[in-house]
């Protein structure tokens, strides 16, 4: 889509893109008894028949765009769970994003999530020492547990005083971690970008250690980009569609000229952006389908490119279940290779829990607007979780690992939630194999 049309142009684009997914829809309600909002409010407005519905009479001029509407709109996780088990092949969350949209062309951007998406994420740096700040105030002030006393304030900066929060990084992967990192052993298989994402460079710094380690300890270089920004996820679905624009294409064209073998991500959503919702922004070229081409989520690439010798894998004594990230499992297709990976470690008791695949509630941003009504989805997980008897969940998105480890800490559960890759690294350094 041309970015530099006008905002009338573009706003009727994005209610014309709409209109094509919900005419197919049948008005079934077969979404009504798989939605996870859904089951918490029941209300039809909340469910994509009723958004379907929505749509239709704000494309036809029926009904304007109001506080209720907005709401109705918004409350939305992009689990894809509709999509995916909608027998008219409608995309419900298409729908949702291009009424995002629409209302941001309408109305203008929120001030405050103009200054984060346009400005903050953009330049990156201020988000980095912001981070590295609380990190440091984490560390030595207050802690980041349920006995921490600046919780309290939570509530003035929109936040749930009962959330709990992960440790913010002092020193991002990207500031620890070379640009480029060259292979460990053997001869050179190849040469990778990595994506770190941004809870991956700011939050979950060991995932990243974990994904150079083990591929340059198979003979891979990888390189990490230092101007890569955000993938543009969290701005396109809080209805930022230039901000989403000029982050992706900025991204496409910073490893598109690299050259590289193949990307790889840890991150569900990084990996969805860069695979799939990228082609909204970047116009379909040969380039594109190259790049697209050679984006692989972490799992997938390991499974596919790395044999494993059952004397370089070290014994762990872990009892472990998976939950399946939504933009990994309906997003992507990927459900069997994380499996493989842990079921393959020696010493790993592997359970599949009850409704692995079913969104936790995290959603991105959705856990911080939404939080009261992202922990109610949050509890079934939490139940399936107990109810494994496992000492561990392991998954592949940063924003799952936070709001799962949040709500186990609120019922004073023990289970630990990792990553796979972090899992694999372990084994990997326990036989002094990485």
């Amino acid at each position: 889509m041309n970015a530099h049309i006008s905002q009338k142009q573009l706003a009727e684009d994005h209610l014309l893109e709409a209109a094509k997914e919900f005419q197919k829809c049948m008005q079934c309600g077969k979404c009504r008894s798989v939605c996870p909002v859904f089951k918490e409010f029941g209300n039809e407005l909340f469910v994509a028949r009723g958004k379907n519905k929505l749509a239709e009479k704000i494309v036809s001029g029926d009904i304007q765009i109001t506080k209720r509407v907005e709401q109705a709109i918004n409350e939305c996780l992009n689990c894809k769970t509709c999509s995916a088990n909608c027998p008219a092949g409608v995309s419900p969350e298409h729908v949702v994003l291009r009424l995002r949209w629409y209302i941001t062309t309408q109305k203008g951007l929120h001030f405050f999530k103009a200054l984060i998406f346009r400005q903050l994420l953009w330049r990156k740096w201020p988000i980095t020492i912001g981070c590295a700040l609380g990190g440091i105030a984490q560390k030595m002030l207050f802690g980041i547990g349920p006995k921490n006393p600046v919780r309290h304030l939570y509530p003035l900066l929109g936040f749930s005083k009962r959330r709990n929060f992960p440790q913010l990084a002092i020193k991002s992967a990207q500031r620890q971690l070379p640009e480029v990192n060259p292979p460990k052993r053997g001869a050179k298989r190849g040469r990778i970008g990595y994506f770190t994402g941004c809870a991956g460079n700011l939050i979950y710094t060991n995932v990243a250690k974990s994904v150079v380690d083990i591929l340059t300890g198979y003979g891979y270089e990888v390189v990490i980009p230092k101007a890569q920004k955000c993938n543009g996820t969290p701005v396109l679905a809080n209805g930022d569609y230039e901000g989403a624009r000029r982050l992706m294409e900025h991204n496409f064209e910073l490893f598109q000229k690299e050259k590289f073998d193949a990307i790889v991500v840890a991150c569900s959503s990084c990996g969805m952006s860069l695979k799939k919702e990228i082609k909204v922004f970047v116009d379909d070229s040969p380039e594109l389908r190259e790049f697209t081409g050679k984006v692989f989520d972490i799992n997938e690439f390991i499974e596919k490119n790395i044999e494993f010798k059952q004397e370089e894998l070290g014994r762990l004594p872990y009892k472990v279940t998976y939950h399946d990230p939504c933009h990994m499992v309906r997003g992507q297709g990927i459900k069997d290779q994380p499996r493989n990976l842990l079921k393959m470690i020696p010493g790993v008791e592997f359970t599949e829990m009850k409704n692995a695949d079913t969104c936790c509630g995290s959603a991105g941003s959705y856990c911080i607007t939404h939080y009261d009504t992202s922990i109610k989805i949050n509890n079934h997980k939490i139940k399936d979780i107990q109810d494994a008897k496992v000492d561990m969940v392991a998954t592949g998105c940063p924003t799952c690992v936070m709001h799962i480890s949040d709500n186990l800490s609120q019922h004073e559960s023990d289970e630990n939630v990792r990553f796979v890759v972090e899992i694999l690294a372990d084994s990997l350094r326990a036989a002094k194999t990485i």
